[in-house]
Order: C-alpha cells, then sequence, then structure tokens
C-alpha cells in the first residue's frame, strides 16, 4: 500500500513537472546556442578574434578545406578581396578544432555570424556573438523586439562576449498574406533602408 502511494505520489510530480516545461522559442533556442558555443570554445574564439584584430581587415569567412575569404570594408560596405591571405586566422581555427567560421568587424569588437530567424513581431532577426563591448544599445527584451520595427540589442554572456541581435521589419512577408505582418505594416512599420551590421 505504501509502496503503491509513492508511485502515485511520484506520478504526479512528474506530470507536474511536465505542465511547467516550456519548449523554447526558435529565438531561446538560438541565444541558448550561441551562449552555449561562446562557453564551450572561449578559448578558440578569443584567439581567432585576437588574430583577426591584428590585421588591416574587416571580414573573415573560412570552411576546412576551402580557401579563406577575406573583406575589407570600402565606401561603407565590406568588399571581397581576391589576392590577401590569413595563415595566421587559419592556424587557430584549426589549433582550436573550429571546422568553419565567419567573423565580422563592428564598432571596436568581432561579431561571429550564427544565425537569421524570422520574429513573433515579422521581424527578420541576424543573431551574432560579439566580442567587445557596445555602447547605446539596449538590453535584448520582449518588449523592445514588441516596440521598434528595426533596432539592436545585447544580453550579456560573460565580461568580454555578448549575444547581439539586429533586426529588421520583413516587408517581404506582406505580400505572402503574413497576417502578423500586415497588421504591422498598418501600424506603420515599415524597413529601413541600409543593411544589417554583419554586411557593412
Amino acid at each position: 500500500m505504501v509502496f503503491r502511494l509513492l508511485i502515485i505520489a511520484a506520478t504526479g510530480l512528474l506530470l507536474t513537472a511536465c505542465d511547467n516545461m516550456q519548449t523554447l522559442t526558435e529565438a531561446q533556442q538560438i541565444e541558448r546556442t550561441i551562449r552555449q558555443e561562446v562557453s564551450r570554445d572561449l578559448d578558440g574564439l578569443n584567439a581567432l578574434t585576437e588574430a583577426a584584430d591584428t590585421t588591416e581587415y574587416d571580414g573573415f569567412a573560412w570552411r576546412r578545406g576551402e580557401k579563406i575569404q577575406i573583406r575589407q570594408r570600402m565606401d561603407g560596405e565590406l568588399t571581397l578581396l581576391e589576392q590577401a591571405e590569413a595563415p595566421e586566422i587559419i592556424a587557430k581555427a584549426v589549433e582550436h578544432r573550429i571546422p568553419s567560421f565567419s567573423l565580422v568587424r563592428y564598432q571596436k569588437g568581432w561579431l561571429v555570424v550564427f544565425r537569421t530567424y524570422v520574429s513573433n513581431h515579422c521581424q527578420v532577426v541576424y543573431a551574432y556573438a560579439y566580442r567587445g563591448k557596445l555602447a547605446d544599445t539596449p538590453q535584448c527584451t520582449e518588449e523592445v523586439f514588441a516596440s521598434q520595427a528595426n533596432g539592436q540589442c545585447q544580453s550579456p554572456i560573460n565580461d568580454e562576449w555578448q549575444v547581439f541581435k539586429e533586426w529588421f521589419f520583413a516587408e517581404s512577408l506582406v505580400a505572402e498574406g503574413n497576417p502578423v505582418c500586415k497588421a504591422k505594416l498598418e501600424q506603420g512599420w515599415q524597413t529601413l533602408p541600409g543593411q544589417n551590421a554583419g554586411s557593412r
């Protein structure tokens, strides 16, 4: 009898725990992934950004077995350089077992490109890890996203790294009949001209 009561009590606790568990949204999953990746490979990411900082270049993209792509900012745009090389950065990636990376110099730090997704408020969101401090950039909250068609926010990972998000109203989804996007357009939301931080 006591054993049966224990089983019933344990089952009740498990059901209550399952009810309290919520599935993460795509935005939460991406942010968690960025935090985990930075924490898991902090030494490697620090080594990569330190090596990048010693160069005159503004962007790097590399996948093991492929030629590195190096970009430099010209007239405000990142331009692919055909002849540039950065063996020291590839060496750091190989040393720290990083199979691929995409780095962009932004303000006084470095963006590590992660993912893009569409928010519940009809915004295309670019999610990065950022090594550095971003002045005049608010903390990421649901309220910030809900109140701004286009914007930027950050959430600290540690003393050096942030999750950095930049978003733009996904006006192209209005034509596809997305009801949230249509409602936002009617409220006056519009895409700002220009490109995301990772491509500027």
